[in-house]
This record gives C-alpha cells, sequence and structure tokens, in this order.
C-alpha cells in the first residue's frame, strides 16, 4: 500500500486492485474485488471517514482501463452489479458477503465457485 490519502488530497485518481493470485508473491485469493476492495480499506485506514473510497473499486479503474461508463450503475445501462445483505459500509465490511447476488444485465448468474480439482491440471509444481 501507498500513501493513497495523500494521492488523492493532490487531485490523483486513486485506484485499487490485485493482481497476485495464487502466485509466489501472494498464494491466496481468487480476484474478487469486493474482497479486494475490503482489504484495501482495512489496510490503507480508507474507513475514517468512509466517504466515497468506493470509486476506487468501481469508476476509477473502469476509468483508467478506458473501460467508458463501466463501474457505475445508472439508469438506462446494463444492470452489472452485485446486491449485497449489508445496509451498510459499516456491515458490508464488517461481514464476508458470500451470499451476495451478482446480476449481470439485470440478470442472475450462477456464483458457485469451481470445485479446486477442476483446477489441477494448472497446478504444475
Amino acid at each position: 500500500m501507498t500513501l493513497l490519502h495523500e494521492m488523492r488530497a493532490r487531485g490523483l485518481r486513486v485506484a485499487v486492485g490485485g493482481d497476485n493470485c495464487r502466485d509466489p508473491f501472494h498464494a491466496y485469493g481468487d480476484h474478487d474485488m469486493l474482497d479486494t476492495f475490503t482489504q484495501a480499506v482495512k489496510i490503507g485506514q480508507l474507513d475514517h471517514p468512509i466517504g466515497d473510497w468506493i470509486t476506487a473499486a468501481t469508476c476509477n479503474p473502469a476509468d483508467i482501463m478506458g473501460l467508458t461508463g463501466r463501474g457505475r450503475v445508472r439508469a438506462g445501462d446494463a444492470a452489472d452489479l452485485i446486491v449485497l445483505r449489508a445496509r451498510d459500509y459499516s456491515e458490508m465490511l464488517s461481514r464476508f458477503q458470500a451470499d451476495r447476488v451478482v446480476l449481470r444485465a439485470g440478470k442472475a448468474i450462477d456464483t458457485r465457485l469451481p470445485d479446486y480439482r477442476m483446477l489441477d491440471d494448472l497446478m504444475v509444481a
């Protein structure tokens, strides 16, 4: 982690993410952006006040990557989003949101994770 608060205070667009997933640098993880944001809040002390730090995991990375219009929920756009049982940031950040519903084009998709055995061929020692 770097000086996120200071970067943002100087007008820089701040984004969080991670690409070290089940590799020599970080042997865990599954590219779950909600988990990435939750960890960034905890590690980067982005929670007091939480403000609009969620943009660091939604529209800011999309904009930086040139994905115009992504990372936002707006009337008329495709309903690609997650629905959580949490009522606010405190509840969202306090518990892992395993029971989330993922919508793609407004329809719930299957979010069951594959069995690890399906990855055996990729894990060559």
